[in-house]
């Protein structure tokens, strides 16, 4: 759900990366859609099928997709998975039961307030045409799938979800990045099960990365070798600035509720207020409990404040 300023040109086009199409999203990516492939072989695949509603039923109406590659449970990934009911849909392991339940969905979010349920639930349904996936294969770190010529590699890159995955083609020197999407608005992680320290770690291990073409699921969404070596970095300083302009706040007490009352990341109210306020609490949290363990700051009374 991050909705960031764009940083780069927004793709209008179709782009062929050899067997590989990139298909931009509707809104240049921004949520509630992303960019997606389709990767024509032997078979014809699509990985995060959210881009364009109508790209994707004309493509399932003249090819046959029998497979739809998912890099994570968020619905901005999976808008259109009802236009390939026969594919089978491969999803990481440690998700797998978020694409069969919303009740295994809500866990991996953090979504224990019944308001919060309902309202999600819904949105699910009626927004993002969400139905229990029976055809599943769920795919583990460094897995490959072949289809002649073409290589999928699965590249785990924990942190913004448990299971969440890039999607590496060696022949075509191509790194699908999914939403390690280097915007202006840095890292997303807050669903319940993501990881501050895993998507520093993912980051790390993306940036000695060799690909000649990195592509993101959302807003610019193609980058070169070298626009790629430029943006990982800023995208990663977002990380220790969010975590400066907390400190610089923490010179006076304050509780986890204030903090996320001031729109601490998003910085402004949006709507609806107690799904935006649920993740700011969370991403302040992940951040509140490494300053504690750093001991950079102390927790009184329900507030928090910086260690003199």
């Amino acid at each position: 759900m991050n909705q960031p300023a764009t940083a780069g040109p927004l793709p209008a086009e179709v782009r062929d990366f050899g067997p590989i199409k990139f298909i931009p999203g509707k809104k240049g990516g921004r949520y509630p859609y992303c960019h997606s492939l389709v990767i024509d072989g032997d078979e014809t695949w699509v990985v995060d099928p959210a881009s364009d509603k109508d790209y994707l039923r004309r493509l399932a109406k003249t090819r046959r997709v029998t497979g739809v590659f998912i890099s994570h449970f968020h619905e901005d990934h999976q808008k259109y998975n009802y236009l390939f009911p026969e594919a089978r849909f491969y999803v990481p392991a440690a998700e797998a039961e978020a694409f069969r339940s919303l009740e295994a969905a809500f866990a991996l979010m953090g979504l224990d307030e019944p308001q919060a349920r309902k309202y999600w639930g819904e949105i699910m349904v009626q927004q993002f045409h969400f139905r229990p996936l029976d055809n599943l294969v769920p795919y583990e770190p460094g897995q490959r799938f072949q289809q002649g010529e073409i290589t999928l590699e699965i590249i785990p890159a924990p942190g913004h979800t448990l299971g969440h995955s890039c999607f590496h083609f060696p022949r075509q020197e191509l790194l699908f990045l999914a939403d390690v999407d280097l915007t202006p608005f840095g890292p997303w992680y807050g669903d319940k099960t993501s990881s501050l320290e895993d998507f520093e770690a993912t980051l790390e291990g993306l940036a000695g990365y060799q690909a000649r073409t990195y592509i993101t699921a959302h807003e610019q969404g193609v980058f070169s070798r070298e626009e790629f070596q430029a943006a990982l970095p800023a995208y990663r300083q977002t990380i220790t600035a969010r975590e400066d302009r907390l400190l610089e706040l923490l010179k006076t007490p304050k509780t986890v509720k204030q903090l996320a009352d001031r729109h601490f990341f998003y910085g402004k109210p949006k709507d609806p207020p107690f799904i935006y306020h649920h993740i700011e609490t969370q991403m302040l949290t992940k951040h509140l409990e490494r300053l504690l363990v750093h001991g950079r700051v102390s927790h009184t009374d329900g507030a928090y404040v910086v260690k003199k």
